[in-house]
Parts: structure tokens; C-alpha cells; sequence
């Protein structure tokens, strides 16, 4: 990118302030880097969604992760690092790129910082802007240099508007129409959970078609909420199991007594047992044993959900297992996943126990389930395109690094 005046003044005027301090929080991975940026506060769940995305089906290459405000969840997973996004200052922006050397930038949504742009060009990184939206070219830093923002948005190979009107607003800041494409928005994404294909089996063949749905990973504090609400939609629907996921089997133990103490026969899974006709309840705790479960029960409570300060189970994983959502009224940090799955009618909210057991008498009815299951997974697979689109541009770009390499 051709430095313009207008860029170099400001790069001359940000450098007049102290440098920043700036330390990485990892050393550099030997291979293949790719820097996400995600510049839009609350979208943060997208963008880590496409990290992991990206480093499934790309082994080896890892991904550092910065956002402008707010963090990402704790990673566990190999490939990803999160660093502190740097400060806007011509030195600290050439020690991070001079750190990562990162073979692909991807910078979501706007809020373009030009000393950090500016220096990732010039380092060679193939560079694309995703997910671009007007409102992230409002209150822009360089609004007193009219033609910063021509100069920035040329430094990126290819940009992608999230809709018509922020397709407009580039194309007006100076982008030619011909290099602006457009994408649905990128939105969190649901993950599969593993299972186990003969317990599976094993289940759905002693289930025998009877209506059931769980309850994933629950607090104590729910559980005779959850046990008295089964209780009232098993006057109406005689064979309605409820599969009740607790989160230890401590609270498993508690889960048994609370079950028999109500008149209700229970069996735990934990020690091999199988429900039959006249099981009312299947208690559970193994975490890495949810993929079975979500996929078993057509509609699932997701736990944490009746009682403030909870963890509250991620409802974009419980909706890409295809099963309607039940949910209490504190929902945490879910607070845009619950509205984006409400209005799609994937979810509903429920505030005691006549209203759960009403909720699960209703929805365990085989076409409500499948509609709002259905609406469920349409929202979780929204974005697949665009997540697609980003990652086959990164993926092409790599895959020709490699081939000049060999």
C-alpha cells in the first residue's frame, strides 16, 4: 500500500506519543499464522467460532485471536493463541506484526486502526476485511484525513460487507464496487458434540419411541423445579421420560433422592442402568457423554437458566444437535443467542415449575419439537456460507504460500 500523505500525517502524529508498552503473551508458532482481529464489541463468540473452524480443517496452522474490547472464553484447544491487541502507535503496531508474522490477516468489521493496517501490509500478510459493516466506519479515528480510509481499505485483498447499506458506505469511502463482495453476517456457530454410535443405539432401542427430553447440565438449586415440572407433564403424557444431566455425580446422588423422595422411579446411568416402561427418570453426569443425549431428546432445558449467577449451558451446541431449547430467565452471557433463537420460535422461555411442565407437555408433541428444532438449527447454520467463504480465502492463500515453498 502506497503510504498517502494523509496517512503519513497521521502516522507522524500518533508516533508523537509515548510508545506503549507492548508484550506478547506466547512466542511465535513455527509455521503458518493467521491474525484474527475482531474489532466489533459482543461479536467475539463469532469470531473465536471461526478460529476453531478454521484450525479443523486446516491442521498445523494456528490463529492468534485480539478483539478491541472484551476477551475471548479460556482456549483449551491447540492452535489458537490470544494476545492483547496492541495500541494504535506507528512502534507498537510494527512490534506485533514484526512478532506474529502472520501469513493472513483477517480484520472484522471496521474500526480500522491505520498504523496496524498499515504495517501488516507492508509485511506481506495476504489481508481481508470480513464482515464489514457502516456503523464500523462511524467516529473513525481519521475522519481529518478524508483519504486514510481510501488508502486503508486498498490495503486489503479482498472485503467482504455484511449487507447492501455497509457495501454502500465502502464503496462511498473509496472502495472500487467491483472489489467489495457480500456476505450474510457472521454469527456464533453451534459445534457437534461427540457420541458414542452403540449407546446410541442402545438407547433409542429401549426408549421405544416414548416422548423424553433433558435437562443439561443442571444445578441443584433446579432440580426440584425440573423433577416437580415432569411431574406435572407426566399427568398428561403417562410414558414422558426425563433424561436430568447433573454436573457431578454428587449432585447425580442428590438428583436420586430427590427423584424417589417424589414418588418417581429413577435409574443412573452411571452404573449401566437402562430405563424401561416404567422408568420416569434417567439420571446422567458424565459431561463427554452430552452428544448422546442431545441427540436422544427432541427438546432440551438448558440448565443454569432458572437461577442467577450460573454457568448456563451454550445454547448454539444444544440447537445444532437438533433438539427445541427451554429455557429460565437468566441467561448470562447468552443474552444475543436466546433473542437471535426466540425470534427464529427455536427457543422459549419459562419462569417456574407450571410453566416448564406446560412448556414440556407442549413441546414434546413430535411436530412442535421438529418445527422449532428445525428454526434451531437454521440459526446456527446461518453464517456457514460466509464462515465458508472466509476460510476457503484463507485456504487459498496458504495452499499458494505452500506450493511456492515446494
Amino acid at each position: 500500500m502506497r503510504e498517502s500523505i494523509g496517512l503519513a500525517a497521521y502516522r507522524s502524529l500518533s508516533g508523537r506519543r509515548a510508545v506503549p508498552a507492548y508484550a506478547p503473551a506466547h512466542p511465535r508458532p513455527s509455521g503458518e499464522v493467521v491474525w484474527i482481529h475482531a474489532a466489533e464489541a459482543g461479536n467475539n463468540r463469532a469470531i473465536a467460532d471461526l478460529a476453531q473452524r478454521l484450525i479443523t480443517v486446516r491442521h498445523g496452522t494456528h490463529v492468534v485471536l485480539t478483539a478491541t474490547e472484551g476477551g475471548f472464553d479460556p482456549f483449551c484447544v491447540d492452535g489458537i493463541l490470544v494476545d492483547a491487541a496492541p495500541e494504535d502507535h506507528p512502534a507498537t503496531a510494527r512490534a506485533f506484526i514484526h512478532h506474529w508474522q502472520p501469513d493472513v490477516v483477517i480484520w472484522a468489521w471496521g474500526d480500522l486502526q491505520p498504523n496496524l493496517v498499515h504495517e501488516a501490509d507492508r509485511s506481506g500478510a495476504h489481508m481481508l476485511l470480513v464482515d464489514a459493516a457502516s456503523d464500523g466506519f462511524d467516529g473513525r479515528r481519521d475522519r481529518w484525513l478524508p483519504d486514510v480510509p481510501r488508502r486503508l481499505l486498498g490495503a486489503f485483498d479482498h472485503v467482504i460487507a455484511r449487507d447492501a447499506d455497509s457495501r454502500a458506505r465502502l464503496i462511498q469511502l473509496g472502495r472500487p464496487a467491483s472489489r467489495v463482495e457480500l456476505a450474510a453476517p457472521l454469527h456464533p456457530s453451534g459445534r457437534m458434540l461427540l457420541a458414542n454410535d452403540s449407546d446410541i443405539a442402545d438407547v433409542t432401542e429401549a426408549l421405544a419411541g416414548r416422548p423424553t427430553w433433558l435437562a443439561a447440565q443442571t444445578t441443584r438449586a433446579e432440580e426440584r423445579v425440573l423433577l416437580g415440572a415432569h411431574k406435572l407433564a407426566v399427568s398428561t403424557s403417562h410414558r414422558l421420560l426425563l433424561i436430568l444431566h447433573a454436573t457431578s455425580a454428587a449432585d447425580s446422588a442428590h438428583s436420586m433422592d430427590l427423584a424417589h423422595a417424589a414418588g418417581m422411579r429413577a435409574v443412573y446411568w452411571g452404573e449401566g442402568q437402562l430405563p424401561d416402561d416404567n422408568c420416569q427418570v434417567l439420571v446422567a453426569d458424565a459431561d463427554d457423554e452430552l452428544g448422546l443425549w442431545l441427540r436422544i431428546a427432541p427438546v432440551t432445558f438448558l440448565g443454569g437458566s432458572m437461577h442467577p449467577g450460573n454457568e448456563v449451558y451454550d445454547p448454539y451446541i444444544a440447537a445444532s444437535h437438533g433438539t427445541a431449547l427451554i429455557y429460565g430467565p437468566h441467561v448470562g452471557k447468552y443474552g444475543d443467542a436466546f433473542a437471535r433463537l426466540v425470534k427464529a420460535r427455536a427457543a422459549r422461555m419459562v419462569n417456574d415449575k407450571k410453566s416448564l411442565g406446560r412448556a414440556v407437555s407442549q413441546m414434546t408433541a413430535p411436530d412442535q419439537a421438529a418445527m422449532m428444532a428445525m428454526a434451531g438449527w437454521d440459526v446456527v447454520t446461518q453464517a456457514a456460507l460466509s464462515l465458508d467463504r472466509v476460510i476457503d480465502l484463507t485456504q487459498s492463500h496458504l495452499d499458494a504460500i505452500d506450493g511456492g515453498a515446494a
